[in-house]
């Protein structure tokens, strides 16, 4: 007997996941065949225009151009998903100005200039000495490290861009970030053999940028990229460029050396600038005046630790108290310490004194000439806190001139100031609270009742609402008990700075009379220059170098730009407040950095760059070389085709070529120095760049307000006229993924060429866009971008055959045409209320959609111009159902919603555009339509608005018959058996009772329209004068109105009807019964309703115009 084996065949699980990625796989050939199609025609390569019919000045009337520029990314990396989000912005823009009509220019360059490439270059040097080529760790546990490398590798060998998204492991999660840079390369698939080449800086400038570029392709970017370009030496195009710049400004004196405080990093030899940082981003030098309180009589514990040290024999010994408000010294009643501190002995610049601070003020002391050698602590001994408290001290200025005591503080702190803190009662919150807890508890605090009983807050400042003591007024004003009070205290300190500074006048002292803004700058300088105080300052947190280095503020010579010097500033706000910022909180985050700026270190000694061109033992900064770079594309492209410059341009100029007098030619207009070689050439570049610039939108994260934005504005108004000065800069916030912040170290991290290789490059686009345009924070979804797959696929299919409808039409006109689901009319039957209500539906999102991109927020473009628009046609396709779309409708509606997600989805959009639609030319070429209406039409807006809220209205009437039922179950039975045959019947009336009529006369007379505000009092006499108030419809129904005017203003008193009701619903009565599921739909015009029953009475009376009720019964 032969047996039958009727079981299915295993599944493969290949085959199934192929099934799972379909769309988007689909959808990914069509972008990789139009990324290759716009490549290989050039697409985005663009230049000025040749044309000898127009003067030069009018080129751009006839040829207008724009230029936008992103931030060029650092490239010790690869571009994660926080690039691409702020890039998007661009090349959004790009497409918007496409579709304008305009020459859109999307450069983009590779910044390597400054540390970063350079320390982790060094870094991967010292592990290959210490652990060997195949960096093995000695000690390591093997198998622990195997199997944290293991959860930490990714699937396969990574493609260009890499995928570097990690799944941590418990010891991978509890370990944090990877402790060697080596560690970190495997994390990104490397070799060892290959990890062992990025010990050569030069690695690092040839790995990162062609991949960036690979990635950026893959997004479908439109970037011109033969003006790309590589910062520093590397490039001798580029470095001519920037030692131009640096002679320039150095000769108008915007450059220049002297002293001046900067934070330094002992461990590299040089300053450390914001991109140098690896944490402490943005932070500036705080200054102090530091009090110098001289030793009067050490406690018994402080006198047997500095008796036992030798060195201090004969010394004057200060502690040292950094004050921000020298001003008030002439109240110091006591000092404090931290009684947990440890503090130093340290030895000053003046051989006969000690300073009592901490090792941390110590440390940056050294730096600013306060110690005997320049850069090295010369600590004599150690003294605890504890041991200090009791110990008498000089005050100078005080009104307490025998001296002052040593007392416990709860809150002083090691990383702030010097950790002794002065006290002034009189002024400060904090040193009231603490002198008033010390007198109240001498035996818990441990002092003695003599070292505070007589000292009393001694006023220093007047002010006209808190009197002469300031302090005291607030602790008891704000209910402060005690110094543990520390969010009242905290907010008394603001309140009494700001009252203080800004309204105080001195009642004290050689300034008496003066305002305290006077008197302050006066007050430090006396006590500097009578010996009793001298200049300080720190970092104002915490700021560590990517050497791994704690940073100090040195006072040293150096080159500096004079950001803040008042003619330049006054030219930086000119530039502001002419420029667009798309929002007012970017325009104000300038305007606070605009105030706080000032000297700003622009030459370092290690990493990579450009050399300083007067000294050639410095490089310039990484913030300083990239402020006008803008300007620099729009000549690039004829000076190298390589990222490196060793591939020369079209026009055959040399590095050489390019001196200071060519730059002055090409970007300043100066003249040539006559027989300049390459004299006809340079024309060109200045031809170029005329037609280029000024720079149309740079648009950036919004961190880089504080440093590069604003020196962007510095440097160009400085250099360029005001017709060259930037035109806009546009900020974004940080992009979250799926919520949460990305970090490597809890894997939430996404980079841009995993993105695309996950959901392709328009769903990652659109997820982009979708993901928030504010200076807020954004998100970026991974469920949006699975659900813009699906979006896109099934739109595709749909227009797809449509055209195929369309084509069938176009052979058949006469005719009604059907394939698949789309239905259409013969073309010339005439346009239905349903055609022109979507006709006008379109005009008006489509003019929605064009605001939205010109104002570049992207989000509200998606939505008007995609998902509202998609949602129009289909209410189309349900209300035409029965008859069939229009033909043209159908093909306005194709071409639009194409043009519409061109900027965003350009793979998808230039794949319907010439596969589906057979369009000869490029999406790229396309133009935003061009017979828009002025403004939308609104009154077919509101038949639509009408139709849908009628549908909305009937099924809530049907809803409420349902819990009506539910209601009456087993009570007399259900009042309409809806699984039965049931009709509607809809009431139209056309004129609104009189009663709503008084109201709303009564709310318009009581009505401010340039404020919006009613005044309630007196429409409440008007309504209760008349009788109103009896009718309890009366205030609901006022209060609907006052809320509909809250939305839209007066006009909404205005509650006419443009259309008639009966006969446009009696048109769409065909719609009504299918979509609202009723068997019979009856129309009745209440004007002329013929004979009613009781029911049908009672159910008509809620009826006004734009508002009909309803009945539902059974057949």
């Amino acid at each position: 007997m032969t047996m039958t084996n009727n079981a299915k065949p295993a599944a493969d699980p290949a085959t199934d996941e192929s099934r799972k990625t379909v769309k988007r796989d689909a959808l990914m050939a069509i972008e990789k065949q139009w990324q290759k199609d716009w490549e290989e025609r050039a697409v985005f390569e663009l230049d000025m225009p040749e044309d000898d019919s127009v003067a030069p000045e009018m080129l751009h009337d006839k040829h207008p151009k724009w230029m936008g520029t992103f931030p060029f990314p650092y490239m010790n990396g690869v571009l994660h998903l926080g690039h691409a989000f702020s890039v998007s912005k661009i090349e959004f823009a790009a497409g918007w100005e496409r579709l304008k009509g305009k020459r859109a220019l999307f450069p983009f360059g590779f910044h390597v200039t400054g540390m970063p490439i350079k320390a982790a270059a060094d870094k991967i040097a010292r592990e290959l000495e210490m652990f060997g080529p195949e960096f093995a760790i000695p000690g390591e546990n093997e198998g622990e490290l195997e199997d944290q490398m293991e959860e930490m590798t990714v699937d396969g060998a990574p493609k260009a861009g890499g995928n570097f998204r990690s799944k941590k492991s418990k010891v991978a999660a509890k370990t944090g970030n990877k402790k060697y840079q080596f560690q970190i390369m495997q994390d990104q698939g490397m070799s060892n053999a290959e990890i062992a080449k990025f010990a050569d800086p030069e690695n690092w400038l040839k790995h990162y940028p062609p991949i960036a570029i690979d990635d950026l392709k893959a997004m479908g970017c439109k970037i011109d990229w033969r003006r790309s370009f590589l910062t520093t030496d590397h490039n001798p195009y580029y470095d001519s460029f920037a030692q131009w710049q640096f002679n320039r400004l150095r000769e108008m004196g915007k450059i220049k050396f002297g002293k001046r405080y900067t934070i330094w990093s002992a461990k590299d030899g040089q300053p450390c600038m914001d991109h140098d940082r690896q944490s402490g981003e943005g932070l500036g030098s705080q200054d102090y005046t530091c009090i110098k309180m001289q030793v009067l009589g050490w406690s018994p514990e402080a006198e047997a630790v500095a008796s036992a040290i030798p060195e201090l024999a004969g010394k004057k010994i200060y502690l040292v108290a950094a004050t921000l408000r020298p001003e008030t010294m002439y109240g110091q009643t006591n000092c404090f310490v931290g009684t947990k501190l440890e503090y130093g002995f340290f030895q000053s610049a003046n051989a006969d004194e000690v300073f009592v601070v901490t090792e941390r003020a110590a440390r940056n002391m050294a730096f600013q000439g306060l110690s005997p050698t320049d850069g090295q602590v010369t600590k004599l001994g150690s003294i605890s806190g504890q041991a200090i408290v009791g110990s008498k001290v000089s005050a100078p200025l005080s009104r307490y001139s025998d001296g002052v005591y040593m007392l416990p503080m709860e809150n002083v702190l090691a990383t702030k100031g010097t950790g002794v803190v002065t006290s002034v009662p009189s002024d400060s919150p904090d040193d009231y609270a603490a002198l008033r807890d010390l007198k109240k508890k001498t035996d818990f605090y441990g002092i003695k009742p003599e070292w505070v009983e007589s000292f009393e807050p001694v006023p220093v400042i007047s002010t006209a609402t808190y009197g002469d003591m300031v302090a005291p007024a607030l602790c008891e004003q704000l209910k402060i008990n005690s110094q543990k009070d520390r969010d009242q205290l905290a907010k008394a300190k603001e309140i009494s700075y700001k009252e203080g500074f800004y309204s105080g006048v001195m009642s004290v002292g050689e300034f008496k009379g003066q305002s305290v803004q006077e008197a302050k700058p006066k007050v430090r300088e006396h006590l500097i220059a009578c010996g009793d105080g001298f200049a300080y300052a720190e970092p104002e947190g915490l700021v560590m170098s990517r050497s791994g280095d704690e940073c100090v503020v040195a006072l040293c010579d150096q080159w500096y730009f004079d950001y803040g010097e008042a003619s330049w500033k006054r030219l930086a706000e000119e530039c502001l407040a002419a420029m667009d910022t798309f929002g007012e909180e970017t325009r104000h985050q300038f305007q606070l950095t605009l105030d706080w700026l000032h000297q700003w270190a622009c030459v370092r000694t290690y990493g990579l760059g450009s050399k300083v061109p007067w000294d050639s033992n410095y490089l310039i900064e990484s913030l300083s070389d990239s402020t006008i770079y803008m300007s620099y594309y729009t000549v690039a492209h004829l000076l190298h085709r390589s990222l490196d410059g060793s591939v020369t341009g079209p026009l055959g100029i040399l590095p050489q070529d390019m001196d200071d007098a060519a730059w002055d030619y090409v970007l300043l207009g100066k003249a040539l120095p006559a027989g300049h070689a390459k004299a006809e050439e340079l024309v060109e570049l200045r031809r170029s760049y005329l037609y280029w610039y000024p720079v149309d939108i740079r648009s950036s994260g919004k961190d880089l307000i504080q440093n590069h934005l604003t020196f962007f504005i510095y440097i160009h108004t400085a250099l360029f006229p005001k017709s060259e000065w930037p035109r806009s800069v546009r900020t974004n916030g940080h992009l979250m993924l799926n919520g949460e912040k990305m970090s490597k170290s809890t894997g939430n991290t996404l980079s841009l060429r995993e993105s695309c290789d996950l959901y392709g490059a328009d769903a990652t686009r659109l997820t982009l866009a979708d993901a928030g345009d504010s200076i807020e924070d954004a998100n970026f979804e991974e469920s949006t971008a699975n659900a813009a797959i699906l979006h896109l696929y099934t739109l595709m299919e749909w227009v797809t055959e449509a055209r195929k409808a369309l084509k069938q039409s176009e052979v058949s006109p006469d005719e009604t045409v059907k394939v698949g689901d789309i239905a259409l009319r013969p073309v010339s039957s005439p346009l239905s209320v349903a055609d022109r209500i979507f006709n006008a539906e379109m005009d008006t999102l489509t003019i929605a959609t064009g605001a939205e991109y010109e104002k570049t927020m992207y989000r509200d473009a998606l939505k008007s111009g995609f998902y509202e628009f998609v949602k129009v046609r289909d209410w189309y396709v349900n209300v035409t159902a029965d008859s069939g779309m229009h033909p043209e409708l159908l093909r306005k509606y194709i071409n639009r919603q194409v043009i519409q997600l061109t900027p965003i989805t350009p793979h998808w959009a230039e794949h319907i555009w010439k596969t589906v639609m057979g369009n000869a030319g490029s999406i790229m070429d396309a133009r935003w339509p061009a017979d828009l209406p002025a403004e939308p039409d609104h009154a077919l807006i509101a038949v639509g608005d009408y139709i849908r809220k009628t549908v909305r209205s009937a099924r809530d009437a049907e809803s409420a018959v349902q819990r009506r039922n539910k209601k009456k179950g087993g009570k007399g039975g259900i009042e309409v058996d809806l699984s039965k045959p049931k009709a509607l019947d809809i009431y139209v009336a056309h004129e609104f009772p009189a009663w709503q009529e008084e109201v709303i006369a009564a709310l318009k007379s009581h009505y401010d329209a340039a404020t919006g505000k009613f005044d309630d009092k007196q429409i409440v006499a008007s309504l209760g004068a008349s009788g109103m108030l009896k009718n309890k419809k009366v205030m609901p129904f006022a209060q609907e109105i006052k809320k509909r005017v809250a939305l839209t203003g007066a006009k909404a008193f205005d509650r006419a009807v443009y259309f008639k009701e009966p006969e446009l619903l009696s048109e769409i009565l065909a719609y009504l019964k299918r979509t609202l599921e009723f068997d019979a739909v009856n129309v009745i015009d209440l004007t002329n309703p013929g004979t009613l029953r009781d029911d049908q009475i009672k159910a008509a009376e809620p009826a006004v115009p734009g508002e009909p009720s309803f009945l539902i019964y059974n057949l």
